[in-house]
């Protein structure tokens, strides 16, 4: 969109809002973004309330001032705080400032902004408001938001941005034709914007397969300590079978409870399964709502700029992940996923997504050949054949294990005099480790081929790593003391962005083969001048 059409916004109407923030006047958000911060915090505010309650009946009255005294201290809080902010769209570069006592001026260039993206939260769709996320791949999130202006101005003030970053890296001439592109490709439907048939999508039964598949045993921990904690608070014992036996037999339900104690360990066993299977229950329940919080209406379109994602039920997000940007990608996938034929496809970006995170998530759930669409648009591919994957050394992945299991061999031991029960489990988990170790090792490959390094990692969460050559930023030759009495290697690549919790990882090479790779690869780099690409739109 150019320039001179800022005044239209993508409903149609004149947006003079974005007008006027492109002749440099300083704005304000929408008057409405008091009505979303007021809400947004009056849980924090409210938290007094318990305080004064401790003090008993005496304290209810103290309630009739303080409620209102609370509600109306937050008001004039974020009246305050939208009164003193503003923001200014300059010839090069984008200024906030914000501060009630404390005053803060942040200037943006427009040549450091990696991506503006929309946000809608529920309060904010319920007011037809959205926040403009600007972010410069700084590693802390959005270096920006403006929070709220009414859509048609937060999509119109986004063009308004994005036409202002490519003058300021190509001209005012490619910028135009750029926007002019971008124009063309746009077909406006309602409050969306329409690119024909998307890249990817997913519908609701995919988005329920996607959220059994994200089952969580974390969220199966987090339960079964609150349940424990709750137990705390209570006059009667919820684990016991008696209590609520006896409450089946008050509403009719008649038990011999004599009969079950004669089952001894039967029961025992039974009630374990029992909460086991509730446990179960909350974990894939609480898979499926928070993917279908998070990837409700997922849609992926390819825009001249790169990407455009859209996706999320109460928070509804809008953001372009630049093509240029793209580093890596990712396909993860795991035993169960596999067998069925699913897979996920993430890009490791410069752009953030989200909170802080670089990986970005273009295909929740797919089949292959859904992805290689995807992966072609970003310059990518998956074409390496399998049978061509190199795989590391075996005896530094299978000797440590080997030695945790014959130490945990020895309290097995001693139980099988003590507690004659326990001891096959323990026997069975040190058993367990080195099958666990073999399977880190099969499952853990690498291969060169047309430029890319296809690194394969992981049997439970399997993770197939494909990055161009070209963008690897540093190699690290590590070497552990079990590497130095098997003479292997490890390699550590540098990729910008992404995830620093999962580095890229090479482990156990024997040495030549280890420095071989480094060079050839680092050799790829050198041979490319990196002052003379032109990062494509």
């Amino acid at each position: 969109m150019t320039e001179a059409a800022a005044r239209q916004g993508p409903w149609g109407e004149r947006s003079d809002v974005v007008a006027e923030a492109a002749s440099g006047a300083a704005q304000r958000t929408h008057p409405l973004s008091i009505v979303t911060g007021f809400i947004s915090t009056l849980p924090q505010m409210l938290y007094a309330i318990p305080a004064l309650l401790v003090g008993g009946s005496k304290a209810i009255p103290y309630l009739i001032f303080a409620i209102p005294a609370i509600l109306l201290f937050a008001g004039a809080a974020r009246w305050l705080a939208w009164r003193h902010f503003s923001y200014r769209i300059g010839a090069d570069d984008i200024r906030v400032d914000h501060g009630v006592l404390r005053r803060q001026s942040r200037s943006i260039p427009f040549e450091r902004i990696q991506d503006v993206g929309l946000e809608q939260k529920p309060v904010a769709r319920l007011l037809g408001l959205a926040a403009v996320k600007i972010e410069t791949g700084g590693g802390k999130g959005e270096d920006a938001e403006l929070s709220y202006l009414k859509l048609a101005d937060a999509e119109a003030l986004r063009d308004l941005i994005r036409d202002r970053k490519h003058s300021a890296l190509d001209g005012p001439d490619v910028a135009a034709e750029t926007a002019a592109a971008a124009d063309r490709s746009v077909e406006t439907t309602g409050n969306a914007a329409s690119f024909g048939a998307p890249l990817f999508a997913m519908d609701n039964r995919r988005l329920l397969l996607a959220g059994l598949f994200n089952f969580s045993l974390v969220v199966i921990a987090a339960a079964a300590a609150f349940f424990q904690q709750f137990q705390n608070v209570l006059s009667f014992d919820i684990y016991n079978p008696r209590f609520w036996l006896g409450m089946l037999t008050d509403v009719g339900f008649n038990f011999d409870i004599g009969a079950l104690r004669s089952l001894g360990l039967i029961a025992q066993i039974l009630t374990a399964g029992g909460a086991i299977a509730l446990l179960i229950a909350i974990g894939v329940l609480s898979g499926i709502v928070r993917t279908t919080l998070r990837e409700y209406g997922f849609r992926l379109d390819r825009v001249p700029a790169g990407f455009r994602r859209r996706r999320g039920l109460l928070t509804l997000t809008d953001v372009v992940l630049p093509a240029h940007r793209v580093q890596a990608g990712l396909i993860l996938s795991g035993p169960i996923r596999r067998h069925f034929g699913w897979r996920e496809l993430k890009f490791q970006s410069l752009a953030q997504d989200g909170k802080g995170s670089g990986d970005h998530n273009v295909a929740p759930l797919a089949h292959p050949r859904e992805i290689l669409p995807i992966l072609a648009e970003a310059g990518l591919e998956n074409s390496a054949d399998p049978g061509s994957y190199h795989r590391a050394m075996l005896g530094p992945f299978m000797l440590l294990w080997s030695i945790l299991a014959l130490l945990l061999c020895i309290p097995a031991t001693v139980l099988l005099f003590l507690i004659p029960l326990a001891a096959p489990l323990v026997y069975a988990a040190a058993a367990c480790l080195p099958v666990l170790a073999w399977l880190r090792w099969k499952h853990h490959r690498h291969v060169v081929h047309a430029g890319q390094l296809y690194v394969q990692t992981g049997w439970w969460r399997q993770r197939l790593t494909l990055l161009p050559m070209v963008k690897t930023q540093s190699i690290d030759l590590t070497y552990s003391p079990i590497d130095r009495l098997f003479g292997t290697n490890g390699l550590v690549f540098g990729v910008a962005g992404g995830s620093s919790s999962f580095p890229l990882h090479l482990r156990a090479l024997p040495e030549a083969e280890a420095v071989s790779l480094r060079d050839r690869i680092m050799a790829a780099v050198a041979q490319v001048d990196f002052s003379e690409m032109h990062a494509p739109r």
